[in-house]
């Protein structure tokens, strides 16, 4: 029996079901998600619901929602009760990642993140060595004879491009052929929408005090950020950073809704950034990633403002650590304020 065969008969009979992402998603969770709730209304028989926690921060993810129209929904009070299963896509169970109730083990898991101990499920597929779930789950599709709609292609190639950067990040032979699969079926107008979308003001302020609170150490660029509008500006924003000219690496940590939320970037290819941040972050929180992309969080909601930094102290001296920086590094500032002087 295939692994798609096994995915089906393992939400059979479990109507209505729920397919729950990691919170905040971004366009690979939901995609992946979409592409599970045709697979399983097709071949199981069973009437699904895309869930997930947290919020669509970024314009990009809220547009991608609407305009491809996958359909997920925040988790609302009951919605376990009501469903007879549980999918998780793009996580996976104790990853503290997800809203997923630790009693309820889920009928199936489908990832591309490294499997962790506490992954229990009727089934599961794990594949880290994927750049992407979507491109899991364009294989299931596949392997069932299953037609794409146009919509969900563009879907599934957005989430599998912008997860490797355009093919450029943690990619495999796997995520290429995916791709090229998909490309003839994808409306490319709505990716440009996707990609380019009307932000309000509160985007740009919150990026202009991000700027000015990051700063560089010959090779390493980061930040230090406050309260945030939305948890995924920090990936946002450290995606950006590594950008700049000579940095080989990023580090981004801000703060939301009780919890320290960080990113990893390098443009090393095999520098095992999931590793290296799960050991800086530790039993503090939790952490996972690929070679070059990691992310993690660690929940500080009953602790003080000096405990907050201390913790934020001891993860930055960490990562310095592996990577070789001086714990004590005196960085520089990116952004230098500019002296206006009146005129006379």
């Amino acid at each position: 029996m295939s692994q798609w065969e096994k995915c089906v008969e393992a939400a059979r009979g479990k109507d209505p079901f729920l397919i729950l992402t990691h919170n905040n998603p971004d366009p690979d969770a939901l995609a992946s998600g979409a592409a599970l709730k045709l697979l399983l209304e097709e071949k199981a028989g069973v009437r699904c619901r895309i869930a997930y926690g947290g919020m669509l921060g970024r314009d990009e993810n809220r547009a991608f929602n609407r305009l491809l129209r996958i359909g997920a929904v925040p988790v609302r009070p009951g919605m376990f009760r009501k469903h007879r299963g549980v999918a998780l896509v793009d996580c996976q169970p104790g990853a503290r990642n997800t809203v997923l109730p630790l009693e309820i083990v889920p009928a199936v898991v489908i990832d591309h993140h490294p499997r962790l101990k506490s992954t229990r499920s009727e089934f599961a597929d794990i594949q880290p060595d994927c750049g992407a779930t979507t491109t899991i789950l364009v294989g299931y599709l596949r392997e069932a004879g299953i037609e794409i709609p146009a919509e969900l292609a563009t879907a599934l190639y957005y989430g599998l491009t912008s997860e490797t950067q355009h093919l450029g990040r943690d990619v495999t032979r796997s995520d290429i052929e995916a791709s090229v699969f998909l490309f003839p079926k994808v409306r490319h107008r709505l990716i440009s929408r996707i990609e380019h979308p009307v932000h309000d003001r509160i985007f740009f302020q919150q990026l202009h005090g991000a700027l000015e609170k990051a700063y560089t150490y010959k090779k390493f660029v980061g930040a230090r950020l406050d309260e945030l509008e939305y948890p995924d500006f920090v990936a946002q924003f450290a995606d950006l950073l590594v950008s700049l000219r000579r940095a080989t690496w990023c580090f981004v940590t801000g703060r939301y809704a009780g919890a320290i939320y960080c990113s990893l970037r390098t443009t090393h290819t095999n520098a095992r950034a999931g590793k290296l941040l799960r050991r800086a972050i530790g039993k503090r929180g939790s952490a996972g990633g690929h070679d070059m992309i990691a992310g993690g969080q660690i929940p500080v909601a009953d602790l003080s403002e000096p405990e907050i930094a201390a913790i934020e102290d001891a993860v930055y001296r960490a990562l310095y650590k592996a990577i070789r920086l001086p714990e004590d590094l005196s960085p520089s500032p990116l952004v230098i304020p500019r002296v206006v002087h009146p005129r006379a």
